[in-house]
């Protein structure tokens, strides 16, 4: 009797045992298939969402220009009238237009409508004539003897970096030159050639948009670059100056007693000089800051005033029948005038 039921409690034993063995082997079978279906789902979703990041990358937009022609050049108001074409190749899956395309310095006075064809290798492009008032950033530091960038920017208004990305047309090597009319004359101007920047322009607003902090937009820009001929300011502003100059250096050459006549003639050179200065000014725009040209006319100025100088202490010594100093004065200022206008007008020319 103790027998079986000794038997019976191990037979029950067991069978608890085989049961919770049965139940461990389960248990892990059950997770492991939860933790490949956890995998599975993962991958899934990495697959789905590769080609979405594939189709989220910009698009690249190349813009060429052709300049017909430039006028109406103001450096005072730092502006100038530009023709040109204008044309965009956008790749067919971009669904991209220019009709939001805006010109950054400038105002565009008319334009035609874009037309559109398709180029070999199945771009998008659309053409346009743009004619209008553009503005530069002049600096005069140089003046006249100069040199000035004409700049031509564009920017996409409604898509932003992640959306188009601008570059110059790829088509032929990157000589930008070749974008100007060879028959193109700016007057007073040589054109001394071209280049086209690509830059991301950060704007410190969402445009009331409220989404971010900042936006970023793609902007391309044409830059022409002229220099200044120097022949027409030479008539215009050095000869002037020069024959203004030689007018005061006559008077070292007239008898101290001649006073009156020395000194009306320095005094005409000097306000001479004063007029021509003023009239250049009236042609430049308002700078803070000195231009070559004013640096020379105050070289001119302190010259001729010192001629007048030199003609009052010439005529004290007359008066008191010094005409040894007076000669000796007259002989030390012909070389000393010559001297300090030459070798100042090189350090004006160095140090601008």
């Amino acid at each position: 009797m103790i027998m079986k039921k000794f038997t019976s409690r191990e037979s029950i034993k067991a069978q608890k045992s085989q049961e919770s063995s049965v139940i461990n082997f389960t248990r892990p079978a059950g997770h492991l298939s939860a933790g490949v279906q956890i995998l599975l789902a993962v991958m899934l979703l990495t697959l789905g969402m590769f080609p979405a990041h594939v189709s989220a990358q910009p698009h690249t937009v190349e813009v060429g220009m052709y300049i017909v022609d430039i006028a109406h050049l103001d450096v005072k108001e730092s502006e100038f009238f530009a023709d040109f074409y204008i044309w965009y190749k956008a790749p067919p899956a971009a669904s991209w237009t220019p009709t939001n395309i805006e010109f950054m310095n400038g105002t565009v006075e008319s334009a035609t409508e874009p037309q559109l064809a398709t180029d070999t290798v199945g771009r998008s492009v659309w053409t346009q004539r743009i004619k209008g008032r553009f503005r530069g950033r002049f600096r005069l530091q140089a003046y006249p003897f100069d040199s000035q960038t004409l700049p031509i920017s564009i920017e996409d208004s409604d898509y932003q970096t992640d959306k188009i990305i601008f570059q110059p047309d790829s088509t032929g090597n990157q000589n930008f030159s070749k974008w100007i009319e060879p028959e193109l004359n700016v007057p007073d101007w040589e054109i001394a050639g071209a280049t086209c920047t690509v830059d991301v322009h950060q704007y410190q607003t969402d445009f009331g948009l409220g989404n971010q902090k900042t936006s970023h937009y793609s902007r391309l820009t044409f830059k022409l670059d002229l220099k200044r001929l120097f022949m027409p300011h030479l008539i215009k502003f050095i000869l002037p100056l020069i024959i203004i100059a030689g007018m005061a250096y006559m008077v070292f050459y007239i008898n101290a007693n001649e006073f009156e006549a020395q000194c009306g003639i320095c005094v005409t050179a000097l306000l001479s000089a004063v007029a021509l200065h003023m009239a250049q000014a009236d042609a430049l725009p308002a700078v803070g800051y000195m231009l070559m040209s004013d640096k020379i006319f105050i070289l001119f100025y302190v010259v001729i005033f010192s001629a007048l100088v030199q003609t009052v202490v010439n005529n004290s010594y007359a008066k008191r029948r010094r005409f040894d100093m007076a000669i000796y004065l007259d002989k030390l200022f012909r070389v000393w005038y010559v001297v300090v206008l030459i070798v100042g007008n090189i350090l004006v020319f160095l140090l601008s």
